[in-house]
């Protein structure tokens, strides 16, 4: 029997060619069977989840340019090659330049093959040095943040208004063909002005929300990303790891009734009316009416909570109140409560948990401190 070694490189390339192909199956509507076996060929090298990993990207990176649509591969390898600033991201020596070589004919399978692991390596190094590329010193960068209790309106130069909720932080570039925002951290309402030559995109994490001209909310919190459209649309991507929603518990989507589960395996449309909770790191959106809370008469900002993670309450609280609550047992923070409560006025929901839950609460004098233990 005749043995054949395979080199670490055919390798690499035969799990990048295989990496593609499931990419396909499982984007498409995959049967039992090719759940079964994608999940036995992920499970069977760390070379197969990491070229899948590869391949992803390379299709997101491709799918969001219309002008990739319809790519000359070998164009865009003889460009990748030319530039000094594209690096292998994988070990190996550094070597003199070849030699001119005689142009024979190469298979267009293997030359297939060798560009989608070198197209690989160019995508991924793209996201390490930013996708966006904020520390840019041509494009500038302007930052904004408010207080906890503080809310701020910011103009920006384009002509649209971000109001920022209290303990929020924004990171702001504007370049000539499109207008992105970070959410850092805390809450934003955007007012965009339109201009349908410059994308306006806010950056929350692994979720981007994309407008044109329209008026929507952005909260970041411990279990995920918050978006309300109150007018126009607004269009949802989510770049996390679409491989955890296969294997993880789907509890986020607990809130059936009203909700519709949707996957972000593309882009989602978001209307005027409309809101969507996107967990934290899955590609999955949940969409729900949008509720206008009446404000009271005298002019106080309420919190409304509906099955909410008591993460999620506490991160909203401590955005009011200058004695910040504090849970430090993770099994406490995903517990889940309704209810209605001013939002300067956080010993009111110390107060509930006091009297309807088996927590305790321990208030001292430069924090209220949240005890898993039950009370005595």
């Amino acid at each position: 029997m005749n043995i054949y070694r395979t080199s670490p490189q055919q390798s690499r390339e035969r799990a990048a060619r295989e990496a593609a192909e499931w990419l396909q199956v499982m984007g498409g509507t995959p049967t039992d069977a090719d759940r079964s076996g994608f999940a036995a060929w992920v499970a069977r090298s760390p070379l197969h989840l990491e070229e899948l990993l590869m391949a992803q990207l390379v299709e997101r990176e491709l799918a969001a340019s219309a002008a990739l649509q319809a790519f000359d591969l070998d164009a865009v390898l003889a460009q990748a090659q030319a530039q000094d600033n594209v690096v292998a991201l994988h070990d190996a020596p550094v070597v003199a330049p070849a030699p001119p070589v005689s142009a024979a004919p190469v298979a267009r399978g293997r030359r297939r093959r060798v560009g989608w692991a070198l197209a690989a390596g160019v995508a991924a190094c793209a996201v390490l040095l930013g996708s966006w590329k904020l520390l840019q010193p041509e494009v500038p960068v302007y930052q904004y943040a408010s207080a906890v209790g503080e809310q701020r309106s910011i103009a920006l130069a384009d002509g649209s208004m971000v109001t920022l909720a209290p303990a929020s932080y924004i990171a702001v570039r504007f370049s000539a063909g499109v207008r992105d925002i970070e959410l850092r951290d805390g809450e934003a309402t955007f007012d965009v002005a339109h201009d349908s030559s410059r994308p306006f995109r806010v950056h929350a994490g692994d979720n981007i929300v994309q407008a044109v001209g329209t008026r929507f909310t952005v909260n970041r919190l411990p279990s995920g990303t918050l978006v309300a459209v109150s007018e126009g649309k607004v269009k949802v991507t989510a770049t996390g790891n679409w491989l955890e929603s296969l294997w993880r518990d789907d509890a986020a989507t607990l809130e059936a009734g009203k909700a519709k589960v949707e996957s972000l395996g593309r882009p989602a449309a978001l209307s005027a009316g409309e809101q969507a909770r996107i967990p934290q790191g899955q590609q999955a959106m949940l969409r729900m009416p949008l509720e206008v809370s009446s404000e009271p008469v005298d002019g106080k900002r309420r919190l409304s909570f509906r099955n909410d993670t008591l993460a999620d309450i506490i991160s909203e609280f401590n955005r009011y109140n200058s004695r910040p609550i504090v849970v430090t047992d993770p099994l406490v923070r995903e517990q889940r409560y309704s209810g209605v409560f001013y939002a300067d006025d956080a010993d009111s929901f110390l107060q509930f948990l006091e009297c309807c839950s088996q927590l305790r609460v321990s208030r001292q004098a430069d924090r209220n401190v949240i005890d898993g233990r039950s009370r005595q």
